[in-house]
């Protein structure tokens, strides 16, 4: 792993939440003028928010998938406060939807999500249909960022484990898509990607910001893309 990765740049990161605002502006427009089609067929999505976000910030994301005819699901656990702790909740939720539905689950993850959804797709791949990550740091979750800071004050006390540590930047046996962008002002774009890329594993940049990222015009057709194969 790349150890001189930098963090974002501060211009980046102080036009986090204008930038976020404007692309949920185009994202809006564009729901509304988009000419939807049921290509989902009942494909059960699960969408997990990123650190500090709930279920409401994934509910555009998930309103636009569940307009093309997919099913989605949010984590349905309150505030992501990044606590590997709520990883055994999540699995048993993901077990539980591909057990009554007979069908593999699409999951996804945006930021902290994501290396939630990694985790879930390596201890049960055999309910995992496809993974998408948005923005989330697996390469390297030590890379200087501009959310530790955050994450810190949430978790006084280490939790994770060196050995689940240590390999969270290996990929799951499960066809993957890690979406990242330069313009990130949150994480290094650079952690964001599957460092290699292969049959199951691939990246695709975006243009986005870190927290425009469930509400993003672009991310809504890169995913729709991914989907339908």
């Amino acid at each position: 792993m790349n150890q001189n990765i930098k963090k974002p740049s501060f211009l980046l990161h102080i036009t986090e939440a204008f930038r976020a605002i404007f692309q949920a502006i185009k994202a809006w427009f564009f729901m509304r003028t988009f000419t939807y089609e049921n290509v989902g067929k009942g494909q059960i999505v699960l969408v997990v928010p990123g650190l500090l976000g709930t279920d409401l910030s994934t509910k555009m994301l998930r309103g636009f998938l569940n307009k093309m005819g997919y099913q989605t699901f949010g984590w349905e656990m309150g505030r992501n406060k990044g606590r590997f702790a709520d990883l055994p909740v999540l699995i048993e939720k993901v077990k539980k939807l591909h057990e009554s539905s007979s069908q593999k689950i699409v999951i996804m993850g945006w930021s902290m999500g994501g290396i939630f959804a990694r985790e879930v797709s390596k201890q049960i791949p055999e309910a995992i249909k496809q993974l998408i990550t948005m923005g989330s740091p697996f390469a390297n979750i030590h890379a200087p960022n501009n959310a530790k800071w955050v994450f810190d004050l949430l978790n006084p006390e280490r939790e994770v484990m060196p050995e689940f540590e240590n390999q969270i930047h290996k990929p799951a046996s499960v066809p993957t898509l890690a979406i990242y962008s330069k313009s990130d002002g949150i994480v290094p774009w650079e952690t964001c990607m599957e460092p290699v890329e292969d049959a199951l594993h691939q990246n695709r940049e975006v243009e986005s910001s870190h927290f425009g990222m469930g509400t993003n015009k672009e991310i809504f057709e890169v995913v729709l893309e991914q989907l339908k194969g």
